[in-house]
This record gives C-alpha cells, sequence and structure tokens, in this order.
C-alpha cells in the first residue's frame, strides 16, 4: 500500500523536473531529482508549519478557527530566508524606513521571465494552455466523475466535515468545546475540569507527612 509520503513526493517529482527544465536542464539522475524533491518538500513544511506559528501568535482566535493571514505568509517567509535581503528590525526603526527589497525582490521573480517560463513548461509546455500535468493526468486517468472519485482525497476537493461528539460532557461537538472555551460569561461550574485529580500525597498536611512511616 502506497504511504502519504511516498504520494506526495511523487506529485511532486514532475514539479520539480518542470522547474528544471524551466532552467535548461534537460536530463538528471533519479538520486538527484530525489533530493530536490525531498529539499523542496522539507522547505515547503517548514515554511507550512513556521505560518501557523505565526497565525497562533497574532491572532486571539481558537485553535479551530484559526484563520491564515497574508501578513503570517510574509513573517514565515521572512523567517525561513524567502525574503532577503532584509535589515533588522532595530535598524528599520532607527532610520524610521521600512526595508522592503526582499519583498520587491520576490513580486519581480514571480511576474517575471523565469517564474512565467516554469508556468510555460507547466502547463504542457503551451503558453495558451489551462490545465497543469495533474489535471491532464487525472482526466486522462478517470473513468467516472472525477469529483466523486477523488473527494476526501490529496486529489480531489476535501470531503464534508463530520460532527464528533465528546462523550460524558453536555458539550456536544469540539466547536461548541471551543465556543465555551472562547465565551468568558460561561459559567466554570459547566465546563468540566482540565485540572488533574491530586494524588493522595499531595492532599495531606504537611504534619501528617511528617509522622507517615516509610
Amino acid at each position: 500500500m502506497t504511504t502519504p509520503q511516498a504520494l506526495h513526493h511523487s506529485l511532486l517529482r514532475p514539479c520539480i523536473l518542470q522547474i528544471l527544465r524551466a532552467a535548461g536542464y534537460h536530463s538528471t539522475r533519479p538520486s538527484v531529482l530525489d533530493t530536490l524533491t525531498d529539499l523542496a518538500a522539507r522547505y515547503m513544511l517548514l515554511l507550512a508549519q513556521t505560518t501557523v506559528k505565526h497565525a497562533s501568535l497574532n491572532h486571539n482566535e481558537p485553535e479551530l478557527s484559526l484563520e491564515i493571514s497574508i501578513q503570517d505568509v510574509r513573517m514565515a517567509m521572512q523567517d525561513c530566508g524567502a525574503l532577503i535581503p532584509e535589515k533588522v528590525l532595530e535598524e528599520q526603526e532607527f532610520y524610521g524606513q521600512e526595508d522592503t527589497r526582499g519583498v520587491d525582490a520576490f513580486i519581480a521573480w514571480a511576474t517575471g521571465k523565469v517564474n512565467s517560463e516554469i508556468r510555460r513548461v507547466g502547463l504542457e509546455g503551451s503558453d495558451g494552455a489551462k490545465e497543469d500535468y495533474l489535471t491532464v493526468l487525472k482526466k486522462k486517468h478517470s473513468t467516472n466523475d472525477e469529483e466523486t472519485r477523488y473527494i476526501g482525497t490529496v486529489l480531489g476537493k476535501p470531503a464534508e466535515p463530520r460532527v464528533i461528539k465528546v462523550e460524558g460532557s453536555e458539550v456536544t461537538s469540539l466547536k461548541e468545546w471551543a465556543e465555551r472555551l472562547n465565551n468568558p460569561k460561561t459559567p466554570e461550574s459547566n465546563m468540566p475540569s482540565s485540572r488533574r485529580q491530586s494524588s493522595a500525597l499531595s492532599s495531606l498536611g504537611d504534619d501528617t507527612v511528617e509522622e507517615m512511616e516509610f
């Protein structure tokens, strides 16, 4: 059975091949391709994890309804070295001028000839194409309705979220649990206590502990 890691690696390999082809390379060894694919996957994972960390710090929202903003992505790209060069924050505040050279360089790359060539190669090598290789491959091997075949998988639309019932409590779902935690008007008596039960020794007084024989 194919593992999710192997599937994601296989889906990312053609993208790396297209980038290499757009850069002027026409052949490579499988070991080199696998190494570049692994590096790209690790970097994207690091970027995603860093974005989530910034979002959790910048927004006072429960984790279940956390939303990612463009500011969170930019801060993550700065931490991961995607937006360089850039002066340190203290130097920018001292001179009273924001250093946007890294952002400007990224925008220039995204809208420039290099990225345009990558998109051209990725869209079946044609400027007029509107579908990427994965969409074309799915249509080629699809024998029935694509929407129902790939739903709930990494290749299709996400499935409808299911309600998870919380047993042993008045709370009926994780969403309601998050709303109660975020609502300061909720009486504490209605919320299940998350504090661990104290042990037998911790509930004893100091005098009792001194009299105990071990």
